[in-house]
């Protein structure tokens, strides 16, 4: 689930459900725009790999990821996610079966674009990426529709597709052949009008 936070009560989970349910991850700190161009492992003994590559490969992750049912966990054999990641998603979904919810819509991404590179980022390379997509996702209890607005819990959140902007972090378990999902966040406000998901 995106964004899990600590909540108490049905209602704030499910204010937090919307912005939650396509994927899993901290809201930690700024989100980084820099760019850089450098995307090459550390050792110069390992092949090089382009933007073109790298981003090919993040694609194809979101790609499983959003293939995901709503309600379904993110299974061990999942190659584009993290075991941390898949974890803490993991977790969040089970928190909200414990309160009888389910998630009818799905989420699905009109684009992608690259907010940063850091081959030498601690821990391993890093790849930040722009996720611009669509949700039609709502939230049920006992058959009644239970979807409050992210940003006002006592109000409902109108029906019909809705725009997010998602900071998505990747990072590489083989200096850059393959990527994997490690983090995400909703990026809202400024930031998401002067993301590239604004153009």
């Amino acid at each position: 689930m995106r964004e899990v936070r600590e909540l108490t009560g049905a209602a704030a989970l499910c204010a937090a459900l919307m912005t939650t349910v396509a994927g899993c991850g901290d809201n930690g700190g700024g989100e980084t725009t820099e760019s850089s161009t450098t995307f090459s492992s550390s050792t110069s003994s390992q092949p090089t790999y382009d933007e073109d590559h790298v981003m090919d490969q993040v694609q194809k992750a979101n790609t499983a990821f959003n293939a995901v049912e709503p309600n379904a966990t993110i299974p061990d054999t999942a190659a584009w996610a993290t075991a941390a990641y898949r974890k803490k998603y993991n977790d969040g979904l089970a928190e909200y079966r414990d309160i009888g919810a389910v998630v009818k819509g799905k989420v699905s991404s009109s684009s992608l674009h690259l907010a940063s590179s850091k081959p030498d980022a601690p821990g391993g390379w890093d790849v930040t990426v722009y996720n611009c997509a669509v949700s039609t996702q709502r939230v049920y209890i006992d058959g009644k529709d239970a979807t409050t607005d992210p940003e006002n819990p006592a109000e409902t959140l109108p029906k019909g597709p809705r725009h997010e902007v998602f900071l998505d972090s990747y990072t590489t378990p083989d200096g850059g052949k393959t990527w994997q999902l490690n983090n995400t966040q909703l990026v809202k406000g400024k930031k998401a009008e002067e993301s590239p998901c604004a153009d």
